[in-house]
């Protein structure tokens, strides 16, 4: 640490280390920021067994020894190179400087009180370590979200760093504030999860759709024909059944969206839903089971199950989401905006997109709990009823446990036997024992939910942000807290309310049908030329691995055969070719397995030839049995369009 000059004194030199730090600064509106920056309080210096420095009463480093406490924090800290460190306030750098100098990993430093980051840019030359392009500097939090978002990949690991000073000074904000980082760094990795496990179903589901997508009404039909109005949004939360009453009561003066795994509970409680949405890759109509649907209007997204694409509904609505690849294709090939349609994983939150974009000026949330509270996980008579989040004193910890394992089962799964039904729901268990977390409700206390809810808090309060024409309510009260929402009840949301003339949509839409054919025509044309370049590959790739193992050698053609496969690779991958989308969404977890292999080696030896040869091989079987199945698809489609 070169700490420069006295605090009094000496002003010429500590401006030139100023000056130093701000020249390399890569925040532009940062650096201008501190340029003309004034104290609101000033740091005091102090020299007690090192520097340190006082803010508020408080010392931002160990009055012992500063350089030892930054030691004991770091040396537990991960040095993987697929790692982001994110330290959480400089200080006098200690912590900062040490992790620099240890890893080269990326290392996001977010200071949050200009009085400190200004001070100690006069007083701590870290010109060599700013000017570091694995080093990043933050005074704004939703900047240091961004650029984690974008920066996070499948096999990253995020390791926050903090003295306990910050703690100690940020007290009201820290935990929430690592909570927030922690949340956009698990969205990253479920949309990883997505991407990997879930893009090539939805893909395929969407295409095996499209004949009878051609028979539903796209949802932009309807933009703003609610202006004015007030929907309410019913999830299954504990909550729900707390509100169900109140819902009864006022369910003529609102429209009402419903979720799949809450219908029934309205049902039973005569409450009759004018949406239901329903999202699911998987067939889940068993939420809506012996229900008679008939006047309840239907919105899916196109790779939604096609068993509820088939519910007998009053009508079906197709909501196409910008941010879904397979649900983006739809749309392009049939000439449809997406602009402003979004889902987020979950069925609520399309839900609520579809409530804005069809006008609505007040948006009321029931049973949007997104935690577990007093104990259970779902609401009573719900489709996932007696499901609870109980406190294991044994474990230490939350656990979620069924009242009955059978009947779990038999309403989540769809196999034909018991005993699958039965695994299948131990599976889910264990994924959501193994997610357990902690949010803050609504009353301030802490409270337990899963990852996957924890990550949809954060969808929410993003998306609260950008309506600010809408007046947002969640009625809750007991759940996790959603900034951008008042938390009131629902009587005292309602209770203004007049009755309101339900609509009877306009439904039919004229699809260009020839043109989508034409579009599939064209994808299924790309695929076979792809298939051509596969096969050659594969056989490539099959040669070079019985070359290598009768001669384990590396020599130059097998290195020249490696980079053919490698670079054909790339080129069936490339992101600017307007006619693989197809192709990459039904392909995407095998290109993210072989990239995390090709991007492991550095160097080709002994050691990672045959991990790289054995890659490839795999990526191109697999795209041999895949490719064509995908064709054949196509191809059905075609001649049941045409009939």
């Amino acid at each position: 640490m070169l700490l420069v000059g006295s605090y009094q004194g000496r002003l010429v030199k500590v401006n030139k280390v100023f000056e130093r730090n701000i020249s390399v600064l890569k925040d532009e509106y940062l650096k201008n920021t501190l340029k003309n920056y004034e104290y609101i309080e000033k740091p005091i210096l102090a020299t007690t067994n090192g520097y340190n420095i006082q803010y508020n009463g408080v010392y931002l480093h160990s009055e012992e020894n500063p350089l030892v406490e930054s030691q004991q924090i770091c040396q537990n800290s991960l040095n993987q190179n697929k790692s982001i460190h994110i330290i959480y306030g400089l200080g006098l750098g200690y912590l900062f400087q040490l992790i620099v100098k240890h890893s080269n990993s990326t290392i996001l430093l977010y200071e949050p009180n200009l009085d400190i980051l200004y001070n100690s840019f006069t007083l701590v030359d870290f010109s060599q370590e700013l000017s570091k392009d694995n080093v990043h500097i933050f005074n704004n939090l939703d900047d240091l979200l961004k650029f984690l978002s974008l920066n996070t990949r499948q096999n990253t690991t995020v390791d926050i760093l903090a003295l306990p000073s910050y703690r100690e000074i940020y007290k009201e904000v820290f935990e929430e504030e690592v909570k927030k980082i922690e949340l956009t760094y698990g969205s990253v990795l479920l949309d990883y999860g997505y991407k990997k496990k879930r893009l090539y179903n939805s893909t395929v589901t969407m295409l095996e759709n499209i004949p009878t997508l051609l028979k539903e009404t796209p949802v932009n039909k309807f933009e703003n024909i609610y202006e004015g109005k007030t929907a309410i949004i019913v999830s299954a939360g504990p909550t729900l059944g707390e509100n169900i009453q109140t819902l009864k009561k006022y369910q003529d003066k609102a429209v009402i969206f419903t979720v799949g795994t809450a219908l029934k509970t309205l049902i039973e409680n005569d409450i009759q839903p004018d949406f239901l949405c329903m999202i699911e890759n998987f067939d889940c109509t068993k939420q809506v089971k012996d229900v008679d649907l008939s006047n309840i209007n239907l919105i899916v997204e196109p790779y939604t199950n096609k068993n509820i694409h088939s519910l007998k509904v009053k009508n079906v609505l197709l909501h196409l989401s910008s941010n879904m690849p397979s649900s983006q294709y739809f749309a392009d090939i049939a000439n449809l905006s997406t602009d402003g349609y979004l889902a987020q994983g979950t069925v609520s939150y399309m839900a609520l997109n579809t409530a804005v974009k069809m006008g609505f000026s007040k948006i009321i949330l029931v049973g949007q709990d997104l935690a577990y509270v007093d104990g259970q996980c779902y609401s009573k008579d719900s489709a996932y009823d007696g499901l609870n989040c109980k406190f294991n004193p044994e474990l230490n910890k939350y656990e979620i446990v069924p009242n009955d394992l059978i009947k779990y089962a038999d309403a989540i799964c769809s196999y034909t036997t018991q005993d699958k039904r039965v695994a299948a729901a131990k599976r889910r268990l264990a994924i959501l024992n193994s997610s357990l977390y902690m949010v803050k409700s609504i009353g301030g206390s802490m409270i337990p939910t899963e990852a996957g809810y924890a990550s949809f808090i954060n969808h929410f309060v993003s998306y609260a942000k950008t309506l600010t024409d809408i007046k947002l309510i969640n009625t809750s009260l007991k759940g996790a807290k959603l900034d951008g929402f008042e938390d009131i009840s629902l009587d005292d949301a309602m209770k203004d309310e007049e009755i309101i003339d339900k609509l009877n949509l306009d439904m039919g839409y004229d699809y260009d049908v020839q043109s989508i054919l034409n579009s599939v025509e064209r994808s299924k044309q790309n695929l076979e030329s792809f298939l051509e370049i596969i096969n050659e590959c594969g056989k490539l790739a099959s040669r070079l691995s019985m070359d290598y193992k009768r001669n384990p050698i590396l020599d130059k053609d097998k290195l020249l055969k490696i980079r053919k496969l490698i670079e054909e690779y790339s080129k069936l991958n490339d992101n600017n070719r307007s006619d693989n989308y197809i192709f990459k969404y039904t392909t995407t977890e095998e290109e993210i397995n072989l990239n995390d292999v090709l991007t492991s080696i550095k160097k080709y030896d002994e050691k990672t030839t045959p991990v790289a040869i054995s890659g490839l091989k795999k990526y191109y079987d697999l795209l041999n049995k895949r490719i064509p199945n995908i064709i054949k698809i196509l191809s059905d489609v075609i001649c049941e369009v045409n009939g």
